[in-house]
């Protein structure tokens, strides 16, 4: 099976995307959503991965993201470059609803939870596809679910574009914001197995994972913009302490637990079609 994806005829030999939760944190929401599945779901699944988990590929995103482009089409006399970098983030207003689809007016608007729907729309038909798109269509979608609930993956506009991109202190070093939110958050307190995290974290009830299952994408977007400002207001070159680290472990272990439970609906709602009747206006 191809594991190339080409979205364009070109390649960026640099990129600037931002990555989320690091390696551990993207494989346990994977593997948590795994554990939730359909076994219609896992059987399809397992047809794209070739029997391989998705848990092991939830970094796919990050491991590839020079040659993950979209063109988006764009007149260059605008000053918008035509090829893009696949968007890691999404962006929201200041009533925390999330921008819809990816052009404003021109603008690139950088936009995961758009790719996360056309990604599902096309899985529906995923053996029309052929097995190299399948297969990256569908560790894409397990990857951006998980970097939209990563609290420095909103671009709150205008108030905060800047996505954690500059230096605080933190435990007596100049670091950048964002980094402690890919990785540290998770490290520090948890240096365990990702196995490990989601048998921790998979911790709600059937009734608490209803609500927080409740609704599609762009719904849980505006959750997680509402839930994540908090973590936007701090400011660059403030020292943090441990105090405030140890405040942060509720948030990012509510966010890797949503992202699970909402990547499994996402999945058992692509894949198992008698799933989707019945959870069709929940």
């Amino acid at each position: 099976m191809k594991r190339v994806f080409l979205l364009a005829a070109c390649f960026l030999l640099v990129c600037g995307t931002a990555s989320g939760w690091g390696r551990k944190g993207h494989a346990t929401i994977a593997r948590i959503a795994e554990l939730h599945l359909t076994k219609t779901t896992q059987k399809r699944i397992a047809e794209i991965m070739h029997g391989e988990p998705i848990s092991g590929y939830a970094s796919y995103a990050d491991d590839h993201k020079s040659k993950l482009l979209v063109d988006m089409g764009f007149d260059p006399t605008s000053g918008e470059a035509r090829v893009n970098t696949l968007p890691h983030t999404f962006e929201s207003n200041m009533d925390f609803e999330p921008f819809r689809g990816i052009n404003d007016n021109g603008r690139y608007v950088k936009n995961c939870i758009h790719f996360i729907e056309k990604y599902a729309g096309d899985l529906k038909h995923y053996k029309e596809l052929d097995d190299s798109t399948a297969f990256t269509e569908l560790v894409l979608l397990v990857h951006f679910v998980g970097d939209m609930h990563c609290p420095e993956h909103i671009r709150y506009n205008p108030d905060d574009m800047t996505i954690g991109y500059y230096k605080v202190n933190f435990r007596g070093e100049d670091i950048r914001y964002h980094t402690i939110w890919d990785d540290m958050i998770i490290e520090i307190k948890h240096p365990w197995s990702f196995s490990d995290l989601a048998h921790m974290f998979d911790s709600a009830s059937k009734e608490e994972i209803a609500q927080i299952v409740k609704g599609g994408p762009y719904d849980w977007g505006r959750d997680i913009a509402r839930c994540c400002w908090v973590t936007h207001q701090v400011k660059p070159g403030e020292v943090l302490t441990m105090d405030w680290y140890y405040a942060q472990l509720p948030l990012m272990r509510s966010q890797l637990r949503k992202a699970g439970y909402r990547l499994a609906k996402e999945l058992n709602m692509i894949f198992d079609p008698a799933y989707a009747r019945k959870n069709k206006n929940k």
